[in-house]
């Protein structure tokens, strides 16, 4: 499942029993008439986004059916399908921010680190970043780095990981 199928599911979990109900155009559309016009664009761009080579998907829909957070959802989604499923944009030189999304600038990082049960502080993890064994900022505005939520939880883990298998080899 693709990561940008999931973000929709998050906000509408009815449509996830729907996934696989594109095979037949009948069964597609009675499927469709059942679901109010928003939920209909987000299950279509659910199929596209799990099967670009045979769903195609028309931006008009976006246009007439949503507006505001719907909107933004939609649009979310397509850029994470872009970047994070294709890999069609490699190297994205914009993020797109909104009032849900959680960064932290190095300060928060080392706190959220530490207050997780890592030894870290503001100038250990700027060693480590300088050292390139701290994940690169997401996004700078002004000069000041930052980083999505979701890279401070993988590095997290992936320190902790490293933690658990230090201390079981040493025993």
């Amino acid at each position: 499942m693709k990561s940008a199928t999931k973000r929709i599911l998050n906000s509408f979990p009815v449509l996830e029993k729907h996934l696989p109900s594109n095979e037949s155009a009948i069964l597609s559309d009675q499927i469709l008439s059942n679901l109010s016009e928003v939920e209909q664009v987000f299950l279509r761009l659910i199929w596209f986004f799990e099967n670009p080579n045979k769903e195609n998907f028309n931006l008009e829909s976006f246009y007439k059916h949503l507006d505001n957070e719907w909107l933004e959802l939609a649009l979310e989604s397509v850029h994470m399908f872009f970047v994070d499923d294709t890999y069609l944009i490699q190297n994205p030189t914009h993020s797109i921010i909104t009032d849900g999304d959680y960064y932290m600038n190095q300060s928060r990082f080392a706190e959220f680190l530490s207050e997780n049960g890592l030894n870290y502080d503001r100038s250990k993890l700027g060693v480590y970043i300088k050292r390139g064994k701290a994940p690169k900022a997401d996004i700078t505005i002004s000069g000041t780095n930052y980083w999505e939520r979701s890279t401070c939880e993988r590095f997290l883990e992936e320190q902790k990981n490293k933690k658990y298998w230090r201390n079981f080899t040493s025993t």
